[in-house]
């Protein structure tokens, strides 16, 4: 669409240089430079068909009413603009892109239908007609890797000149919250590394989130191409950060990473229409029920209002509000000391505010420096103040609480720090083994106390709530954020979720299987690779046999990655953190992904990956599991069996060479079958990664 800011800008620009009392002056100035306009990103022929339109248009009208006049022309122009459509690429067709090397590569746009769109890249030229719908794609010959090169477009209603294109690898990181983490949450763990890296050899490009039901769009979201810095991947994937520096410094080439992800979607989400018919026909018409734009504003306005209404109304009825109890002169003597692992939280309590004091001695040497807070992770939502001031706030539980502390807050002696919890389902809790702490710009950390003087605020009803989150309906992401993006030719995809369907595990190998097989065909690539990375260990840590719906969900993976040649597991089970479902350490999922890579997509057969069972056998000495790789040697931990009665037990094992010997007989052997197998200890003797869990039946 043409800017109509621009020529209306125009138009007001010229009206105080012309006198009304020159007739058609005005309207003649402001057509002339808006017909040039068009020209210039129309074409000539676009221009002089909107032109002959608003030649006649104006014939009829008066000139003594000039205002009027303006406002038909202007909506003239608004209805007759879409039908004069240039040329036009798709956003991933934008300066600064990274597009497939060596792999014939497929460019499309749209222009006026029935004309012919000529395309170059490099040597490499195409062409093709565009569609009655205005759509045109052409294929070139593959290139090799390098740049920077020009993709040009053009066709007789005008031409696109898109500049800093690169042939390289790209690699599309889709899936929810773990590939959704950014750079700025998992900062502390690798900042020497984050702030000083800055290379225009990875590219990045962010898919923004929307959620569609009532159909493909033609085009995603995004801002564009941007090289890798600080500044640009704040807000983008952790892990393809790291899995593009991983990638480039192997081969020496230009990497693009594609982030198209959204955190707490389910794997129905990103799955055809079609697909999702034969396998959950119920979910389709639970999106086809809300595929209705005035109920999906209504239902928004409901939670809007239900919301304020509950806010409203801790607030009007919260002592700690109307008390001050944030302010340094509050007296807090009375009120009772708890450990912040066992804050003395009411019977049945699980929704309201609840607050906790505590003080911090500053020395005089700090009194007035700027410092960072560090509150941990909270449950759920909390205010922090420190001497009275508003220092940070976070809606939600996930988020280190990583807050500044302006200079001039902090004075000599005693500091106060208050937390308001603000829960709305959960009770109020201090994440355990998290940092916290006071940290100073010269290295000197005061850390926080573990006690803290608590009290209830106010105890709320939950909140009322209607069915949201199109995101989480069938088919929402494949039609916002996956398929405009096709058929970019790809290197691979990283494919990272799962959590959101713990729910319901056993259905997770067929959603998986379609899930591959429907964007192989969608990017038309037969053998587009797969990195599937596993759940990682998370929740309580058990050393007893336990039903887990977290592992019964990796084992779905291992299944479906199983049956299929163009995939591979990437196994995380220790890499994940008991109290965070956002494990910080993905520079090495990151690492593991790239060897994945490195073996499908080079061909790189040196690369041991994570130990799989190949089968599992009764013998005179016990079950034996052979690996399909030499495994560390000794006792080994988190193998279980079951015999006819389904029960299973923890067995002794030990490990030489391939194989692994467990003591007893049973019809079913599973290893690292809980939520967080801390104990399991089975890794491959030269890749040292860990054995992925499963399940498999005694032969």
């Amino acid at each position: 669409m043409i800017n109509s800011q621009f020529f209306i800008h125009k138009c007001q620009k010229n009206a105080y240089k012309r006198p009304y009392t020159r007739k058609f002056s005005l309207l003649y100035c402001d057509y002339h430079t808006f017909f040039m306009y068009l020209c210039r990103v129309r074409g000539v022929r676009c221009a002089l068909k909107i032109s002959l339109n608003i030649v006649f248009m104006m014939k009829s009208l008066s000139v003594s009413r000039l205002c009027g006049r303006l406002f038909v022309f202007v909506l003239f122009l608004s209805l007759c603009l879409p039908l004069c459509s240039a040329v036009r690429l798709p956003r991933l067709f934008s300066d600064g892109a990274v597009l497939q090397r060596e792999r014939p590569l497929t460019v499309w746009g749209w222009a006026d239908s029935g004309e012919t769109v000529t395309v170059k890249v490099g040597r490499q030229k195409g062409e093709a007609r565009a569609g009655a719908d205005g759509r045109w794609s052409v294929v070139l010959s593959p290139q090799k890797a390098g740049g920077p090169y020009v993709l040009e477009v053009t066709a007789p209603s005008g031409s696109v000149a898109v500049k800093d294109i690169w042939m390289g690898d790209v690699w599309l990181c889709s899936g929810q919250s773990n590939i959704d983490t950014h750079i700025e949450r998992v900062y502390p763990q690798y900042p020497e590394e984050i702030d000083h890296d800055s290379t225009d050899r990875v590219r990045l490009f962010k898919v923004e989130n929307v959620a569609a039901l009532d159909g493909p769009r033609s085009d995603v979201v995004s801002s564009g191409w941007k090289t890798l810095s600080k500044k640009n991947a704040w807000h983008t994937t952790a892990i393809g950060y790291f899995l593009g520096k991983r990638m480039a410094a192997e081969t020496g080439v230009v990497q693009g990473i594609v982030q198209s992800s959204w955190g707490g979607t389910p794997i129905e989400a990103w799955l055809p229409r079609d697909t999702m018919e034969a396998i959950a026909p119920l979910e389709v018409m639970k999106a086809r029920l809300y595929n209705d734009e005035d109920l999906s504003k209504m239902v928004a306005a409901a939670n809007g209002r239900a919301s304020q209404r509950w806010n409203n109304l801790l607030e009007e009825t919260d002592p700690g509000v109307k008390g001050r109890w944030i302010e340094e002169a509050f007296d807090d003597s009375a009120w009772p000391e708890a450990e912040q692992t066992a804050l003395p939280i009411a019977p049945g309590r699980f929704c309201g505010s609840y607050w906790v004091r505590q003080h911090i001695h500053v020395d005089a040497a700090h009194a007035g420096k700027a410092a960072l807070l560090r509150v941990g992770t909270l449950v759920d939502a909390d205010f922090t103040y420190l001497n009275g001031r508003q220092v940070g706030s976070t809606g939600y539980q996930y988020p280190p609480r990583r807050y500044a502390v302006p200079a001039g807050l902090l004075h000599e002696g005693e500091n106060t720090l208050v937390v308001r919890f603000v829960n709305r389902n959960g009770a109020p809790s201090f994440v355990p083994e998290k940092p916290y702490r006071l940290e100073f710009p010269d290295g000197h950390q005061i850390p926080l106390s573990s006690r803290w003087r608590v009290h209830d605020g106010t105890q709320m009803p939950s909140q009322p709530s209607f069915p949201t989150g199109a995101q989480n309906m069938a088919s929402a992401e494949w039609n916002g954020m996956l398929s405009p993006l096709a058929p970019l030719t790809l290197s691979g995809v990283v494919w990272y979720q799962g959590e959101s369907n713990t729910n319901r595990p056993a259905s997770y190998e067929r959603s998986l299987r379609a899930l591959m097989a429907s964007w192989r065909g969608l990017f038309q690539q037969p053998e587009l690779p797969f990195a599937v990375v596993q759940l990682a260990n998370f929740m309580a840590p058990s050393t007893e046999p336990q039903q887990s719906n977290w592992a019964r969900l990796r084992e779905s993976q291992r299944r479906a990655v199983l049956s299929d040649d163009h995939a591979r597991l990437v196994v995380i089970l220790d890499l994940g953190e008991a109290n965070d479902i956002h494990p910080l350490r993905k520079k090495e999922v990151a690492a593991r992904i790239a060897q994945v890579f490195d073996h499908l997509v080079f061909n790189n057969n040196k690369v041991q990956l994570s130990p799989q069972p190949l089968k599992a056998s009764q013998t005179s000495d016990g079950v034996v599991i052979q690996f399909d790789q030499p495994v560390q040697p000794g006792a080994l931990h988190g193998f279980e069996l079951a015999g006819s009665d389904g029960r299973f037990r923890n067995v002794l094992a030990v490990a030489k060479g391939n194989q692994v010997t467990l003591r007893g007989e049973g019809r079913l052997v599973r290893y690292a079958w809980k939520d967080n197998p801390m104990e399991a200890d089975c890794r491959g003797l030269t890749s040292l990664l860990p054995a992925t869990s499963f399940e498999i039946e005694v032969w």
